[in-house]
């Protein structure tokens, strides 16, 4: 009796919870962007980059970033930059997603 009761409880638990856990709808859209890395600045774990593959909304980037005597366009600085890991350099590439209801870019990594 007890058994029925439990693995009813079980199974309710399991359909709720997959329902709720739509890890999709934390993102804008479902675009995956590849970025390159052009600056990081030491002090602060500056992170500037460029956008190099994925059609993101023009008000998110910049389109007249100028480094080293080049200008970029799509560049963006990373917002969450502790969450990068350290092992990423200049020129180096990441993928990555956009969390919603954010007036900057805040990327977690795909």
């Amino acid at each position: 009796m007890y058994y029925k009761a439990f693995a009813a409880a079980l199974l309710l638990l399991i359909t709720l919870c997959a329902f709720r856990c739509n890890k999709s709808s934390d993102y804008i859209g479902g675009d995956i962007y590849t970025a390159e890395i052009k600056q990081i600045t030491s002090c602060a774990r500056f992170y500037a980059c460029v956008i190099t593959e994925g059609d993101i909304d023009p008000g998110l980037v910049d389109n007249k970033w100028e480094h080293d005597g080049q200008i970029y366009s799509r560049a963006f600085v990373v917002q969450n930059n502790c969450e990068f890991p350290a092992r990423l350099k200049a020129g180096a590439s990441f993928r990555f997603r956009i969390l919603k209801n954010s007036p900057v870019i805040i990327a977690r990594f795909v």
